[in-house]
C-alpha cells in the first residue's frame, strides 16, 4: 500500500476528538515522511470526502475515523482481542469500501499510546531512527515508500512503566536546555521547560517508553513550577513520576521554602503533609505513579526518630497519611492510584525492620548504583498485587566514585541484571537514571527494548542488538565493525571506567594515585591497555571517515566521542604513571610521557569543546562537561621529570623488574621464565640516559635464544623482544644469558626456559607431546578465562552459559542459569539447602550443583590458592548468599562467598564495582604435581564468573591478573 509513489502521496487522517498523542503522532509520521521522500503528507483530523491512499490513526473507541475503517470482522485475530491489551497496537492494509479511498494503512492502537507506538514504529520501519534529532542520524533518503500488505501487530509490553530519570543534570541537559535550545524558558531560573520536555517525550514515545521522573537536581527549576510541564506530560501520554527522595510529586530541593530543619515529620507532620496535599490535589487529573515514603530533603536519610525502631514507626505514619492524602484526592479508590515505595539505601534496612507496605504498592527494588542489583523480592513479596520493580542506574553521582561523563555501563550486565529483575518478578515498573540522555543514548534504548520485550532481545546476543543497531543509524557495511568497536569499549571500561582511573573516591573527595596496572610486568599490563585503546581508537576513526558526511556527526555522539575521550583518559593517567617510573630509572624519555599526558589532557578537552561548540553548528552547547563535579580525576595528574646529563649513556631494564640494570650487579636480573607450552615473548628495554642517542648491541649466550633485533642506535626508548626457539632449545629446564652493550659497557640479563614437562609429574592420561592438560603452572601460577573450561555439567537445577557480560580480559564470561532456582547447601554433597533462611523457589532434583572442570598442570606441590575473580553481582535476596565452590582433585569442596556484608559504605563493595570484580581466594592442598582437575559449582544462582588463577608460589603483580596460561597446541 503506497504512503508515497509515483504521484500518489497519502493523507494521514485522526479523529480530533481521539487523543491529543494521536494527532503529534499522526503530524510527526508526516514530518517522517517528508525526512525520508521529500513529500510531506497532507493530515487532515476530518474523515469526510477522503481521496486517494489513506494513512487512518488511531485509537480503538475514541476514534469514529478507525470505526469506519475497521475491516469487516474486526481487527481482531487468531483469538487476540486488542482491546483488552495494554499499549498495543495493529498495523494493517486494508482496501476499504469507502469511496475515493485507493487504499488504506490501518495503525490502531488498544489505547492512546498503543497508538502513538504503532505510528512511530511505522516511522522506525520506514528508516527514521528514534534518535533522528536527539543524535542526528539522518535517514536514507527514498523515492517512494510503501507498506507491504498484511498485518503487523506488537504488545502489550512485558514491563508496565518502562522510564527514565533524568538527574544530575547540572553539567548538561540543564545548561544545555537553558542557554541553547530554550533561553526563553530560563528568564528567571535555569531548568527544563515544556519545549525541552516535549522533544524528551517525543523520544520516549519512539522508544516505546511511558513513564519520566523529571530531573531534579539542586539549582533545577521544579518541573511543576513550569506551568506547562504537566500539559505536555499528559498531551504526550507520559506517566509521571519522581524519584526515591520526592515522595507524593514534591521535589523538595525546588518547592520546600522552609527551612530545611523543619523537613521532619516527628515535629512538623501537619505541615508536611498539606503540602503534599496540594501537589496531589492539582495533579490527580494526569496520569501519574506516586512515590511514597520519606528520605531527607535530598538524597539523604529521613530525619527524626532515634532509633531504627523509632524510624521504622514514623515512617509508617507517613505511609498511612500519604494514602489518605491520595484516597482522598482521587475518585476511586487508592488501591488503584499507581504508587511506588523505593527502599534505596537507608530505606531498605527500615523496610527490613518491619515496615509494612501496603500489598498494592509496587516495591521498587534499586540496584547498587554501579549496575549490579542489590537484591530482588523474595518469594512472598512477588505474590503482592502492585507488584515490583527495578530503579536501575546508567550514570551516578556518589560513592565510590561518580560516573557522570562517558556512558560505559555494558549491555551485557543490562541484560544479565535486568533479566533476572524480570524473572524474579520484578515486572511492574523499570526507571533508569540516564543523567542528561547524552551521551547514553545506546544504554538507554537497549534498557527500553528490553523492558518492552524482554524475551525477545534477550533471545539474541547483545552484540547481535548492536549490529542491528548501527545498522539502522550508519548502515549495514558498518553495522559489524561498529559492534564489535562497542563491545571492545565496554570491556576496557568494564575492567575500569574512565572516571575512576584516577583510584580516587568520594565523599570525602580523596586526591588521585597509582593506577595498578602494572608498567613492568603482564607484558606490560599498562601499555597492553593504552595499546589496546589506540586500536580502538584508528578502528573507529576509519568507520568515521569511511561514512558519508552527513552520517558523521551522528557517529561522533553515539560513538566517537567516547572511544577518544575514554582512550584519553588511559593514556592521561598511564602515560603520567609511566612518566613517574622512568623518571626515577633516569630515562630521558620520561619527559616525553609527562608531554603525552598532557596532551591526553588537551585532546579531552579539545573534543568536548566540539561537540558543545562545533558539532551541527552548536546545537548541543552546554550538553557535555568533561569534568563534572571537577573531581580530582579530571585534573592534570602529577608527572616525572627527569634532567638528562649531556652526552650519551644507555640504559637497560627488564620485564617484572622496576629498577633498572646495572652493570656491577652481582646477580643479573632474571627475565621471567619462558614455558614452551605457554609459548609468549619478553621484553627488554634499551633507553637513553642523557641528551644523546647511543648506539647499542645485543648478543644471545645461546643459539636457542631469539631477539627481535641484535644492533640499533636508541634516541629516547626501544623495546626489544625475546622469545625462544623451541626446536633447538634444550628438552629440560635450561638458562643462558643476553648481553647489551653500549660504549664499552656491558649489562646482562638472565634467560630461563622450560622446554617440556620434564619438570611436571606425568598424569595417567597424558600422551606423547601432551603434557595432559589444558592449562599449565608457568611463573608458580595457572591463568584461566573461565569460558575455557574442560567440562562442563550441568545441575538439577543450573547450568553454565555464555555470558554477554564482558570479561575484563578476554570479554567473555560464564553465567549459571536460569537466574532463580534453589540454593545448593555448602557440603560436600552438593545437597540443596534446607535452611529456613533460603527459599526455595522449586524443588532440586539432583544432589551436584552445576559445575565447570578444568584441567590443569601443575609443576609444585603443597597448598595453593585458587582465586575466583567474579563479575560483583549480589545475592538474589537479602535472605540468600552468592556463593561458590571449588574443589582440587578428590580433595573437600571450599566454598566461598563474594556477597558483600554491606551498603555503600563497606570497603568490600567499593572496591568490588570499582575495579568490576569480586574476588573470591580458597586454599587447597595439593599432594603430588602433575594433572590435577579443577571444579567449579555454582551454588546459588546470579553467578557471573570471568577468570580463575591458582597461585603455587607466583605474585599477584598484575591489576587484572595472570595472562592465561592454557597450552598451546
Amino acid at each position: 500500500m503506497p504512503i508515497v509513489h509515483d504521484d500518489d502521496i497519502a493523507t494521514i487522517y485522526f479523529d480530533e476528538d481521539d487523543h491529543d498523542v494521536v494527532g503529534i503522532a499522526a503530524r510527526d509520521f508526516a514530518d517522517d515522511v517528508e525526512r525520508v521522500t521529500g513529500d510531506r503528507p497532507a493530515v487532515s483530523s476530518s474523515f469526510e470526502d477522503p481521496a486517494g491512499p489513506a494513512v487512518v490513526v488511531g485509537t480503538l473507541g475514541d476514534s469514529d475515523v478507525v470505526e469506519a475503517c475497521l475491516p469487516e470482522g474486526g481487527i481482531d485475530g487468531d483469538g487476540d482481542t486488542l482491546a483488552e491489551k495494554r499499549e498495543s497496537f495493529v498495523v494493517t492494509t486494508a482496501d476499504l469500501p469507502i469511496s475515493g479511498v485507493d487504499s488504506c494503512v490501518l495503525v490502531v492502537g488498544s489505547d492512546r499510546r498503543g497508538t502513538a507506538y504503532g505510528v512511530y514504529e511505522l516511522s522506525e520501519r520506514m528508516g527514521v531512527s528514534p534518535w533522528y534529532w536527539w543524535a542526528d542520524v539522518p535517514p536514507e533518503s527514498r523515492e517512494s515508500v510503501v507498506v507491504e500488505a498484511g498485518t503487523y501487530r506488537a504488545g502489550p509490553p512485558d514491563v508496565t512503566y518502562r522510564g527514565i530519570f533524568l538527574n544530575d543534570e547540572d553539567w548538561g541537559i540543564r545548561p544545555w536546555a537553558s542557554e541553547t535550545f530554550a533561553p526563553e524558558e530560563a528568564t528567571d531560573r535555569d531548568g527544563l521547560g515544556p519545549k525541552t520536555y516535549a522533544r524528551i517525550f517525543e523520544l520516549l514515545l519512539r522508544l516505546k517508553a511511558n513513564t519520566v521522573w523529571p530531573a531534579m537536581h539542586p539549582g533545577t527549576k521544579a518541573f511543576y513550577r513550569y506551568p506547562g510541564n504537566a500539559e505536555v506530560a499528559d498531551r504526550y501520554a507520559i506517566v509521571v513520576g519522581t524519584s526515591h527522595c520526592e515522595p507524593m510529586h514534591r521535589n523538595n530541593v525546588d518547592e520546600w521554602e522552609a527551612p530545611h530543619e523543619e523537613w521532619d515529620y516527628e515535629t512538623n507532620a501537619d505541615r508536611i503533609r498539606e503540602y503534599w496535599r496540594t501537589r496531589v490535589e492539582a495533579v490527580s487529573d494526569y496520569e501519574n505513579a506516586f512515590t511514597v515514603g520519606m528520605r531527607g530533603i535530598h538524597d539523604s536519610g529521613m530525619p527524626g526518630g532515634d532509633s531504627r525502631e523509632a524510624k521504622v514507626d514514623l515512617l509508617q505514619q507517613v505511609l498511612d497519611d500519604q494514602r489518605e492524602i491520595l484516597d482522598e484526592a482521587h475518585d476511586g479508590p487508592v488501591e488503584a492510584v499507581p504508587q511506588v515505595f523505593c527502599p534505596y539505601k537507608e530505606v531498605l534496612e527500615l523496610y527490613r525492620g518491619g515496615l509494612d507496605v501496603p500489598e498494592d504498592i509496587c516495591l521498587l527494588w534499586p540496584n547498587d548504583s554501579h549496575g549490579y542489583l542489590r537484591e530482588l523480592p523474595a518469594e512472598s513479596e512477588r505474590e503482592r498485587a502492585g507488584g515490583s520493580g527495578v530503579y536501575y542506574h546508567l550514570s551516578y553521582w556518589g560513592r565510590p566514585h561518580d560516573y557522570l561523563w562517558l556512558s560505559s555501563v555494558p549491555m551485557g550486565l543490562v541484560e544479565a541484571e535486568m533479566g533476572k529483575a524480570y524473572d524474579a518478578g520484578a515486572r511492574e515498573y523499570w526507571v533508569v537514571n540516564v543523567g542528561d540522555i547524552k551521551p547514553t543514548e545506546k544504554e538507554m534504548e537497549y534498557f527500553l527494548d528490553l523492558a518492552w520485550d524482554v524475551e525477545g532481545v534477550r533471545s539474541e546476543s547483545v552484540s547481535s542488538w548492536l549490529e542491528r543497531w548501527a545498522a539502522r543509524e550508519f548502515g549495514e557495511s558498518h553495522a559489524v565493525e561498529v559492534a564489535e568497536i562497542l563491545g571492545e569499549y565496554y570491556r576496557l571500561s568494564h575492567a575500569r571506567k574512565p572516571e575512576h582511573m584516577g583510584w580516587s573516591t568520594v565523599y570525602p573527595d580523596t586526591y588521585v594515585d597509582d593506577p595498578a596496572f602494572s608498567l613492568t610486568h603482564g607484558g606490560d599490563e599498562a601499555r597492553r591497555r593504552v595499546e589496546a585503546f589506540e586500536r580502538l581508537v584508528d578502528r573507529a576513526e576509519a568507520v568515521y571517515e569511511a561514512l558519508p558526511n552527513r552520517r558523521q556527526s551522528a557517529f561522533y555522539q553515539l560513538v566517537l566521542y567516547q572511544i577518544r575521550c575514554g582512550a584519553a583518559m588511559s593514556e592521561k593517567f598511564l602515560h603520567a604513571s609511566r612518566s613517574r617510573l622512568y623518571a626515577g630509572q633516569g630515562r630521558s624519555v620520561a619527559n616525553r610521557y609527562a608531554e603525552l599526558t598532557r596532551e591526553a589532557q588537551e585532546r579531552i578537552e579539545a573534543e568536548t569543546r566540539y561537540y558543545n561548540e562545533e558539532l551541527v553548528d552548536g546545537k548541543w552547547d552546554g550538553m557535555l562537561s568533561d569534568s563534572p563535579r571537577d573531581l580530582p580525576v579530571f585534573d592534570l595528574p602529577g608527572t616525572g621529570r627527569y634532567d638528562p646529563p649531556e652526552g650519551g649513556a644507555l640504559g637497560v631494564a627488564v620485564e617484572g623488574r622496576c629498577e633498572p640494570v646495572r652493570g656491577d650487579e652481582v646477580q643479573s636480573p632474571t627475565l621471567p621464565t619462558f614455558h614452551a607450552h605457554v609459548d609468549r615473548e619478553r621484553f627488554v628495554d634499551v633507553f637513553t640516559r642523557g641528551t644523546d642517542p647511543v648506539e647499542w648491541s645485543a648478543a644471545a649466550s645461546d643459539e636457542w635464544i631469539e631477539l627481535s633485533e641484535r644492533s640499533g642506535t636508541v634516541d629516547g626508548e626501544h623495546r626489544l623482544w625475546v622469545g625462544i626457539d623451541w626446536e633447538a632449545a634444550p628438552t629440560d629446564r635450561t638458562s643462558g644469558e643476553i648481553a647489551i652493550e653500549a660504549s664499552g659497557v656491558r649489562k646482562t640479563v638472565g634467560v630461563e626456559a622450560v622446554a617440556s614437562g620434564d619438570d611436571i609429574a606425568p598424569g595417567d592420561h597424558m600422551e606423547e607431546d601432551d603434557i595432559g592438560g589444558d592449562f599449565v603452572e608457568a611463573d608458580g601460577l595457572v591463568a584461566i578465562e573461565a569460558e575455557h573450561y574442560s567440562r562442563a555439567t550441568d545441575g538439577s537445577p543450573g547450568t553454565w552459559e555464555r555470558s554477554d557480560v564482558p570479561g575484563r580480559v578476554s570479554g567473555t564470561t560464564v553465567a549459571v542459569r536460569p537466574s532463580v532456582f534453589p540454593s545448593y547447601d555448602a557440603g560436600n554433597d552438593g545437597h540443596v539447602d534446607s535452611d529456613d533462611r533460603i527459599e526455595s523457589d522449586g524443588h532440586a532434583n539432583s544432589d551436584d550443583p552445576p559445575c565447570l572442570e578444568y584441567d590443569v598442570v601443575l609443576s609444585t606441590a603443597g597448598t595453593v590458592e585458587v582465586e575466583v575473580q567474579c563479575v560483583p553481582t549480589q545475592a538474589l535476596t537479602t535472605d540468600r548468599d552468592l556463593r561458590y565452590g571449588v574443589e582440587f582433585g578428590t580433595g573437600e569442596r571450599r566454598t566461598v562467598s563474594i556477597d558483600p556484608d554491606g551498603g555503600e559504605h563497606d570497603p568490600e563493595w567499593q572496591r568490588n564495582v570499582l575495579r568490576g570484580a569480586a574476588i573470591g581466594v580458597s586454599s587447597h592442598r595439593v599432594d603430588s604435581p602433575g594433572v590435577q582437575t579443577l571444579r567449579l559449582s555454582a551454588l546459588d544462582p546470579g553467578l557471573v564468573v570471568d577468570r580463575i588463577v591458582v597461585y603455587a608460589d607466583g605474585e599477584r603483580s598484575t591489576y587484572l591478573g595472570p595472562r592465561e596460561t592454557a597450552v598451546d597446541r
